[in-house]
C-alpha cells in the first residue's frame, strides 16, 4: 500500500514539473510585451471602459478586456445586465499599442498534467468601438513538441463568424491583479518587479490580520 501511495506522490511531483517546463519554454514566444509599470496609453484611438466581444464559427462569444495597466483578459462572464459576474485568471496576457494596432499576448500557465500554452491576436483599430483581428497564433507543448496554428488575416473567416469584435460598454469593471505580474520575466525593469512584489505581500499580510 505504501508503494501505491509513493508511486501516486511521484506522479503528481513529475507531472508539476512537466507543466513548469512546458511554461518556463512557451515564455520564450511571450518576447516582446513587457510590463512597463505606466497607465497604458490608447491614444484615444479605442475604448477600454468595458469589454469586447467577438464569435467564432461554433457561435461560441468570448468577452475579453484591456485594462488600464496594460493587463489583458480574454474570458470574461457577463450578467444579462452587462455586468461582470465573473473573470477567469487562466487565460490572461498583456498588450501594447503599436500604430493602428494592438498587439496580444497571452499565457496559460498550466498545473500538473495540464500543459500550458500561448496565443497571439492582433487587432487593428477600426474605429473606438470596433476592432478587427488580423492575426492570430496559438502554440502548445505537449511531449517536448510545439503544436502552432497561425491565422493570417485571409484565414480569419475560417476560424470566425466575423473578424470584428464590438466594444459593450460597462458601468464598473471588476479590479485585476494580473497573476503574470508576480513573474519577473513579464517586467521590464527588475526593480519594479521587486517593488510590486513587497506591496502585494504587505496587502495579503494585510488581509490576513482583518
Amino acid at each position: 500500500m505504501k508503494k501505491i501511495y509513493l508511486i501516486l506522490l511521484i506522479s503528481v511531483l513529475v507531472s508539476g514539473c512537466i507543466g513548469i517546463h512546458t511554461y518556463n519554454n512557451l515564455k520564450k514566444d511571450l518576447s516582446y510585451l513587457k510590463f512597463d509599470n505606466r497607465p497604458n496609453k490608447t491614444n484615444g484611438l479605442f475604448n477600454i471602459n468595458g469589454c469586447y466581444a467577438k464569435t467564432n464559427k461554433t457561435n461560441f462569444t468570448t468577452y475579453f478586456i484591456f485594462y488600464e495597466d496594460g493587463s489583458y483578459v480574454n474570458q470574461v462572464f457577463i450578467g444579462e445586465k452587462n455586468n461582470i459576474m465573473r473573470i477567469s485568471k487562466y487565460y490572461i496576457g498583456l498588450y501594447k499599442l503599436y500604430g493602428d494596432t494592438i498587439r496580444v499576448q497571452m499565457m496559460h500557465k498550466g498545473v500538473g498534467l495540464t500543459g500550458s500554452s500561448y496565443s497571439e491576436d492582433w487587432y487593428k483599430i477600426v474605429d473606438k468601438n470596433t476592432l478587427k483581428i488580423i492575426y492570430s497564433a496559438r502554440g502548445q507543448l505537449t511531449d517536448d513538441l510545439f503544436a502552432r496554428y497561425y491565422l493570417e488575416e485571409r484565414d480569419i473567416a475560417k476560424f470566425y463568424a466575423s473578424p470584428y469584435a464590438n466594444f459593450i460598454p460597462l458601468d464598473s469593471i471588476t479590479h485585476f491583479d494580473n497573476p503574470l505580474k508576480e513573474d519577473k520575466y513579464f517586467w521590464e525593469n527588475e526593480k519594479e518587479w521587486k517593488e510590486y512584489m513587497d506591496s502585494l505581500k504587505l496587502k495579503r499580510k494585510g488581509k490576513k490580520n482583518e
